[in-house]
């Protein structure tokens, strides 16, 4: 699986755009290291980075091959005049983004998504001083993605124009991360359109989404087609400990949104977990769509 990056490079953007590649330092000017240029060794062949300058996201790229040591580019001019001059130079095969992202004209809806420490945005949504390259999440990367999939639904689709000369070994490799994040990307749309359908917890009434997971109601697995496995009409917004009940058929709901405990669940769980006033009380819409797949869960995954 590939691992996600995202760089801050507002000095020397466009000549590690046009130049296809990261440069960093191996150093600070004082001497000592720093996590955000140690991070350049640590990238991988087919990992994905997103480019951060002026605050926005205006290209995606792939690393091509490992870091190396190499001299600062003479290019960079006075923009590294405090910088030592050995380095790490990156390969990146980089793709534009059309529309580009700001992250700060969505910052409340994914901050929670940052990390406190080694964030590359600071607690205000923009870019966070003397970050360079950071490891990010594969949510983080597909949540600001997804805000600009819609004008550009084949994202990955003109990246092999630009590696004719990589082996056939990497074109494959390239090949499954187009194919994994487009995946995920499905996943994580499916999960926001749920979690915007349904508001809430039916059961716990936890609204935050940094708390609800979209859980499907038959199974992705079970699934025959794209449109069942992304039908909003299939998911639930339920609280992770509720969600664990719902997947393993402790608990289901009847065709009038009632909601069942299996006689298989534990009976304190209810209890402890501060529910069971909540069985046998209607609490989910069960529109025509929604019907056939709690048919579904009910004859195959509820345990009664």
């Amino acid at each position: 699986m590939p691992k996600y990056w995202w760089v801050n490079h507002k000095q020397t953007f466009k000549h590690e755009i046009e130049g296809r590649f990261l440069w960093s330092p191996k150093f600070k000017s004082n001497g000592d290291r720093n996590y955000f240029y140690d991070t350049m060794a640590d990238a991988e062949v087919g990992d994905v980075v997103l480019s951060y300058a002026n605050g926005k996201i205006s290209y995606f790229g792939i690393v091509i091959e490992e870091a190396s040591s190499a001299k600062k580019p003479d290019e960079f001019g006075s923009a590294g005049d405090d910088w030592d001059n050995n380095g790490w130079f990156l390969p990146i095969s980089w793709q534009k983004i059309t529309p580009t992202i700001k992250p700060k004209l969505i910052w409340d809806e994914i901050q929670y998504l940052f990390p406190k420490k080694y964030s590359p945005l600071n607690k205000y949504g923009g870019g966070n001083q003397g970050c360079y390259l950071a490891e990010i999440s594969e949510q983080i990367f597909l949540t600001l993605i997804q805000y600009s999939l819609e004008k550009n639904p084949v994202l990955f689709s003109t990246i092999h124009s630009s590696l004719s000369s990589a082996s056939s070994a990497l074109r494959r490799q390239i090949t499954e991360v187009k194919r994994t994040v487009s995946q995920r990307i499905g996943q994580l749309q499916f999960r926001n359109e749920v979690i915007k359908l349904e508001g809430a917890c039916p059961i716990t009434g936890v609204a935050s989404p940094a708390f609800l997971r979209a859980s499907h109601v038959k199974p992705w697995r079970a699934c025959e087609t794209a449109e069942e496995r992304l039908d909003p009409q299939n998911g639930l917004a339920l609280a992770p400990h509720i969600d664990q009940l719902f997947d393993q058929g402790y608990i289901t709901f009847d065709a009038n949104g009632i909601l069942i405990l299996s006689d298989n669940c534990p009976p304190m769980i209810p209890l402890q977990w501060v529910f069971a006033d909540k069985i046998g009380k209607p609490l989910i819409d069960v529109p025509k769509r929604r019907r056939k797949y709690l048919e579904y869960h009910n004859r195959h995954v509820f345990k009664n």
